[in-house]
């Protein structure tokens, strides 16, 4: 009998075309799952690791399997993986989302509590696709589940593609909003940066009424999502160019600046200047800045003025879990489709990473159809 197979695209060379690559679909082990891929959408990070940005500041071992947004159909399950994190009795055929895996022994994972931050976790995304268990990624009609990782059944209501874009962009906004605090209705809140992460953040701050919620970013349709999504002032930055002249308008809308503040951009000295936006005592959390080149900032405006200056890093199990359950709670009142993009094929992974790159295409959705 032969062995069962699947396709992936990888990535062998950087900025290179994908190939699809036949490999053999791995048994469960103890504590793993073996999906077959739903659905997929894509991450600004599986650009910048078909662009090369990760090598040397990660483990990356191409040849890759990208993606790591993804809803699987659970098709084996390991001894021991017969319940999700929440205790939620799993079969086959049932629809989940999960983390990467964390050592679970480190300082980070056992003291700080914060899995996302371990020095040894495995992302799939950056694992060669060469070794065992091949299907480390999600652009690809398989994937594996690792004994340590949280994972959830997805909702009987929840579409897999809003599903998916929860597992990493809407989990990384529900672990940054929780650790910015409390918001309320005498708060001005700036969002910086009009992408997934972006609009994800809009909505959920959107619930919690804020006095003046400001988006800036472009091009103007992402604007527009951000206003059906609840904001109640745009910049656009094709618009207003000039750094001072963004940091003006702000100030217009609230003479003291920002309360609360949220770098979801990405973008050279987007830091730089959201300091400059922001209120005396007001919280400054940065999510976006991942990657990129050293941004230079002033100490004394930091120190001065009293600011709160975070980082937020992804998020664990329970900020998928909220995500889902967010994306539930709210889908009369939010479109959640308006953040997702086009459909693609595993044969056009490139085209939408190409697109992605080139901001033509938000979000894009990788099935598993080839040809």
């Amino acid at each position: 009998m032969s062995e069962k197979t699947g396709v992936a695209a990888v990535v062998r060379r950087y900025n290179e075309p994908l190939e699809l690559v036949e490999y053999p679909v791995p048994h469960a082990e103890a504590n793993a799952l073996v999906v077959e891929v739903d659905v997929a959408t894509m991450c600004g990070s599986d650009v910048h690791a078909w662009e090369g940005a990760y090598e040397g500041v990660l483990p990356v071992e191409p040849p890759l399997i990208l993606g790591h947004e993804v809803v699987g159909k659970v098709v084996e399950i390991g001894p021991g993986a017969e319940l999700d994190s929440l205790g939620t009795p799993l079969a086959p055929g049932d629809r989940v989302i999960w983390t990467h895996e964390s050592c679970g022994h480190c300082w980070a994972c056992t003291i700080d509590k914060e899995p996302t931050l371990c020095p040894e976790r495995k992302l799939g995304m950056f694992t060669s696709a060469e070794t065992w268990p091949h299907f480390n990624g999600t652009f690809a009609q398989y994937s594996y589940v690792w004994p340590r990782a949280g994972r959830l059944r997805v909702p009987d209501g929840l579409k897999s593609s809003w599903a998916s874009a929860a597992s990493c962009a809407l989990r990384t906004v529900v672990n940054a909003i929780e650790r910015a605090g409390r918001i309320d209705y005498l708060d001005t809140v700036l969002i910086q940066g009009s992408g997934p992460v972006g609009l994800y953040m809009t909505a959920m701050a959107s619930v919690h009424r804020p006095r003046n919620l400001i988006v800036i970013g472009a091009p103007d349709e992402r604007l527009e999502v951000a206003r059906s999504y609840g904001a109640t002032h745009t910049i656009s930055i094709d618009a207003h160019p000039d750094a001072a002249e963004r940091i003006a308008l702000v100030r217009e809308i609230d003479p003291r600046g920002a309360s609360v503040a949220f770098e979801c951009a990405g973008a050279p000295n987007a830091v730089t200047e959201g300091i400059e936006m922001i209120a005396t005592s007001g919280r400054y959390v940065l999510v976006g800045s991942v990657m990129g080149s050293p941004q230079p900032l002033v100490a004394h405006r930091i120190v001065n003025r009293g600011l709160t200056v975070m980082g937020s890093f992804g998020g664990h199990i329970d900020s998928y879990f909220k995500a889902m359950e967010f994306m539930q709670a709210n889908s009369d009142r939010f479109d959640w489709d308006l953040v997702l993009g086009r459909h693609y094929g595993l044969d056009e992974v490139g085209d939408a990473l190409r697109n992605m790159q080139e901001a033509t295409d938000i979000k894009p959705i990788i099935e598993t159809t080839v040809g």
